[in-house]
Parts: C-alpha cells; sequence; structure tokens
C-alpha cells in the first residue's frame, strides 16, 4: 500500500466522518435562531472537517492514488499490535469508553476523576507516583464542581 493510497482511504473516511457529524449536529432541537443552536459548533466543524477530507481526498487521487476495498483492513491488525500505534489507539478507545459507558454507568464526577487518573498515568511519563495523579484528578474534578455545581448551578450527572 502507497502512502497516497492510505491518504485517499483516510480522506474518505475522514468525508464519511464529516457529513455524520453534519447531519447530526443540524438535526439538534433549536432553542430560536440558528445561531442559538446547540449544534452551531460541532456543524461548523463538520464542515470543516468536509473541506479538509475533500482536499486530502483529491490530492491524493491526482498524485494516482486509487481506493481499494480489498485492502481496506489488511492494515487494521498490523497497526493494533504495534507499539508505536498503542497510544494512538488508547487516545482513542480510552475517551469512548468514558463518554459511551463510564458517564452513563458511575456519572460524571466519578468517571472524570477515574479517566484522568489512567491518562495522567498512561501518558505522563515524567511522574511515576500514583498519588500525584489523583490528586491532580481529584483537584480537577472538585474545580468541574465547583464551576458547574456551584458558579453555574447545572447538575452535571
Amino acid at each position: 500500500m502507497t502512502a497516497t493510497d492510505r491518504d485517499v482511504r483516510i480522506g474518505c473516511f475522514t468525508l464519511a466522518l464529516s457529513i455524520y457529524i453534519c447531519w447530526e449536529s443540524f438535526t439538534m432541537p433549536s432553542r430560536g435562531d440558528l445561531i442559538e443552536s446547540p449544534g452551531i459548533f460541532p456543524g461548523l466543524m463538520g464542515i470543516f472537517l468536509l473541506i479538509f477530507g475533500a482536499i486530502l481526498t483529491f490530492r491524493s487521487v491526482k498524485k494516482g492514488g486509487r481506493f481499494r476495498p480489498a485492502m481496506l483492513f489488511s492494515s487494521v491488525i498490523p497497526i493494533a499490535k504495534s507499539a508505536e500505534h498503542r497510544p494512538v489507539l488508547l487516545g482513542i478507545l480510552l475517551p469512548a469508553v468514558y463518554v459511551f459507558v463510564c458517564i452513563p454507568l458511575i456519572g460524571f464526577y466519578i468517571s472524570s476523576a477515574l479517566f484522568m487518573t489512567i491518562m495522567f498515568y498512561l501518558f505522563v511519563k515524567g511522574w511515576r507516583r500514583w498519588f500525584l495523579f489523583v490528586a491532580i484528578a481529584l483537584g480537577i474534578t472538585g474545580v468541574l464542581y465547583l464551576t458547574f455545581n456551584t458558579l453555574f448551578q447545572l447538575q452535571i450527572w
């Protein structure tokens, strides 16, 4: 697989993701004007992704890249086993577990403290004392609680 073929696949994936993001954000219920809609920022980011995905795809095709559906999953297993790709995969997997599993099951504040502790432990190489991770995660969670519950008077579960 050449780099231009890989860029075509990444561009096509980005285009599909941007269409999904735009669809979901622009179908959110509006509170009034379009500018007051909660989906305006994700929608704008989806439009930017659409533009950049199209640019990447067209540049790659212009350089000779082709979309080969038969080769679509041929690089998944080597990427999953590679040690150099492990931080990227964990950087995708852990936030997904945090958002879709932990927050609905154990709540925002507890899952935020656990998520930050795990992320600090895995990605901050200079610190190896566990109490620093826990102290910083609890401190940030406390600031989140005070900001949203006390200052803004919003209940986040």
